[in-house]
């Protein structure tokens, strides 16, 4: 059992004793969140971006905590209250070591990969849990869409939980036999240093484009942020060396570095494509295992260097290049990362691209498997109450590599949607107006586009991905791309009487 004494030994924290005794003291859980706090909890009350864990101490111990981390400042004001106190400078930091105690230090106890960078987080976390699995390795997953400690799965709420939620869940994936654990890092969890007391053994770049600058203030800001994960790094660090910030990210490296490219052999390791039809992608892995020839069931060359990568990563812990080869062959794309929607007619596929950089990527890749003589169509929007910046841009990209564009709603959030859209639109060219139209009902946008897509056409509706909710301004509501598309093409062949 953890005792105050044993959580806090070495760090730059000190208790203070005040009318509780000098006796030391059991600690059963540990949380960050007053929600979290049970009878015998450490509460750490840490600064948050929009409230201050101070703020929350005295509900806390309502709730049943013997002790609180807070800095030396809020526990000078909080005298009169019966709780132990353990002060430092530094409650974010201290409290994610202490989290880490406490469950045993997991991430010691795994082989733990961080995944970040703008785009394909999720995508190559999902290959590299699959090539692992396949190969007769558990590997326990904490992503966008699922988190997986090895017994069960679960919808994540969060990109990167808390470091008590993430410590806690590596422990469970400890005791459920996992071996690696798989972890996307987001600029948010990294600049918040939620991931700052843990152990990776490896560390994953994927590129850097615009994106949450509402949040970061500035593009040096958010390298900076996705840069932390690699001073954690103790194996070796896998880095798109297309992407122009990875000279950075590999000079800030602490570990070996294993460098990846597209369509070039100036790296450790490369992807030549072969061929790309709608239904997936042949290309050749180059690399330390020599070369492998390779059938994605997925197309587009972002998946293809998402898929070296993921490679590279199982190859490095020691998976043998014909179980990558084969685990490639039966790999399927994350949910809400170019999902094709089943049904007939024209292809439909829901994405996840909400930034300028995904999107055009994206769209460009669709375009090289277009059929002869088809359009591409493009539902689209931008989120409210995030980086402005990028809304023109995405206008822009839709209107342009798309043939046919419908700007729309995505989570208009406390902002007045069709503002956001004339924001979207103030970025299309004049010439390009003609094929562009706006419609403020996500539901509506994604049943017109499918209505009026002809077989060979493709239908792409980007932004929202995997989320089963849109959130309004002042409620939150059911709404799945998916399924909403899947009923938008049910409805199309009833009126085609099919």
């Amino acid at each position: 059992m953890h005792t105050i004494h044993t959580l806090i030994a070495g760090l730059d924290a000190q208790e203070v004793v005040q009318n509780t005794g000098k006796q030391d003291v059991p600690v059963l859980h540990v949380a960050e969140h007053t929600e979290r706090v049970l009878p015998g909890s450490l509460f750490i009350a840490r600064s948050g971006v929009r409230r201050d864990g101070a703020a929350f101490i005295e509900e806390a111990i309502e709730r049943g905590a013997v002790a609180v981390l807070c800095t030396p400042e809020t526990a000078a004001s909080l005298q009169h209250l019966q709780v132990r106190f353990l002060v430092t400078h530094d409650p974010t930091g201290v409290g994610a070591i202490i989290a880490e105690r406490f469950y045993g230090n997991p991430s010691r106890n795994l082989k733990l990969i961080g995944v970040t960078g703008t785009n394909g987080k999720t995508t190559i976390s999902w290959m590299l849990r699959h090539l692992l699995l396949q190969a007769g390795v558990k590997c326990g997953l904490l992503g966008t869409v699922v988190c997986d400690d090895g017994l069960k799965k679960e919808q994540s709420t969060l990109t990167t939980p808390s470091f008590c939620d993430t410590s806690r869940i590596l422990q469970s994936m400890v005791d459920n036999g996992c071996e690696v654990a798989v972890m996307e890092c987001s600029s948010h969890a990294l600049d918040q240093r939620r991931t700052s007391a843990l152990s990776f053994e490896m560390g994953v770049f994927t590129n850097l484009s615009g994106d949450h600058l509402d949040y970061h203030g500035s593009a040096d800001a958010y390298l900076r942020a996705k840069m932390n994960l690699f001073d954690q790094v103790t194996g070796c660090s896998v880095i798109n060396m297309d992407d122009p910030a990875s000279w950075a990210v590999a000079d800030r490296s602490q570990s070996r570095v294993v460098s990846c490219r597209l369509e070039s052999d100036a790296a450790t390791a490369w992807v030549e494509i072969l061929d790309e039809q709608v239904t997936g992608s042949e290309f050749c892995l180059h690399g330390p295992w020599g070369d492998a020839k390779v059938v994605l069931p997925m197309f587009g060359r972002h998946n293809a260097i998402n898929a070296l990568q993921a490679a590279v990563c199982a190859y490095e812990l020691g998976i043998q290049i014909q179980d990558i080869v084969s685990g490639l062959a039966s790999a399927t794309a994350p949910p809400g990362r170019l999902e094709r929607v089943d049904g007939n007619g024209a292809a439909v596929f829901v994405d996840f691209a909400h930034t300028d950089a995904a999107l055009e990527h994206m769209l460009w890749s669709v375009r090289e498997v277009l059929p002869k003589g088809g359009n591409l169509i493009v539902v689209f929007g931008c989120g409210g109450d995030r980086d402005r910046s990028k809304r023109p841009r995405m206008g822009h990209i839709a209107s342009t590599v798309g043939d046919i564009a419908v700007a729309t709603s995505d989570n208009p959030r406390s902002e007045n949607p069709e503002v956001i859209l004339d924001e979207v639109l103030s970025g299309v060219p004049q010439d390009r107006l003609y094929c562009i139209r706006r419609e403020v009902d996500r539901r509506v946008a994604i049943e017109s586009a499918i209505a009026e897509a002809e077989p060979c056409d493709i239908v792409v509706i980007a932004g929202k991905g995997h989320e089963q909710t849109q959130i309004l301004e002042n409620e939150v509501i059911a709404f799945d791309d998916k399924k909403v598309a899947e009923e938008a093409m049910r409805k199309r062949l009833a009126g085609n009487g099919v």
